[in-house]
């Protein structure tokens, strides 16, 4: 996995389990029970923030990484606790909103990072791309999925702000756990990387889908499922 703070940050959305299907499009068994999977439903699409924002929030984005390390997160609880880290720390700062003119963490980072992410989901004519909100408002994915989402592109920033060295063990290791990779890729570029959806996703509801992204091993499946990835 090649670490780069300025590469885009791609994370899938996992749908519920459902048996997995063979070539014959029968259910594959084993040990007598068919063999479940969770199909990726979703992909979120993150542009990192841009340098000036970085420079302007970095002590913030430090303390936030200093915190999750310090309190025994690591790489396993940070990226499911990291936007919340950073609220807190902002918030004992009373810097979390606006105030007297300086531009809070809440408008001068979150909102930014919701601005900067797009989230990619099937339809009748393929993959289409729909800002964050929106996604969520025609329930593409779910309050949780954008929570689990939010957090995990916090964490991906503060770590890349790490010297190198450290940068890449901590960043490998924490989007293995979602199941996520860095891509060069802008949100076009990557939604016309993805096939065709089989899916008819004009109705909102989330329907499996199938991508050309391979999976490797930050997209690893074990037993049909997801490896790591929170649920």
């Amino acid at each position: 996995m090649r670490i780069d703070k300025r590469l885009n940050l791609v994370v899938p959305i996992y749908g519920e389990e459902v048996p997995k299907l063979g070539d014959d499009n029968l259910p594959v068994m084993q040990d007598g029970e068919p063999v479940m999977e969770a199909p990726v439903v979703a992909y979120v699409h993150s542009t990192p923030l841009p340098a000036d924002v970085v420079d302007r929030y970095w002590m913030v984005l430090a303390q936030t990484n200093t915190a999750i390390f310090s309190r025994g997160l690591g790489v396993f609880g940070g990226p499911s606790v990291a936007l919340r880290m950073l609220k807190s720390i902002a918030q004992e700062q009373k810097a979390w909103d606006d105030d007297a003119g300086q531009v809070g963490v809440k408008r001068g980072i979150v909102d930014q990072i919701e601005r900067l992410t797009t989230v990619a989901v099937p339809s009748e004519g393929g993959w289409q791309s729909v800002p964050l909100a929106v996604a969520v408002d025609r329930k593409f994915i779910s309050e949780e999925d954008k929570a689990e989402v939010e957090n995990a592109i916090v964490f991906f920033i503060c770590a890349s702000e790490l010297p190198r060295a450290q940068r890449k063990g901590i960043v490998s290791a924490g989007a293995a756990l979602w199941g996520a990779r860095t891509s060069p890729s802008n949100s076009t570029e990557f939604i016309a990387s993805l096939k065709t959806s089989t899916a008819t996703g004009s109705s909102g509801e989330k329907s499996p889908a199938t991508a050309s992204v391979d999976a490797g091993p930050a997209n690893a499946m074990v037993d049909g499922k997801p490896a790591l990835v929170p649920r």
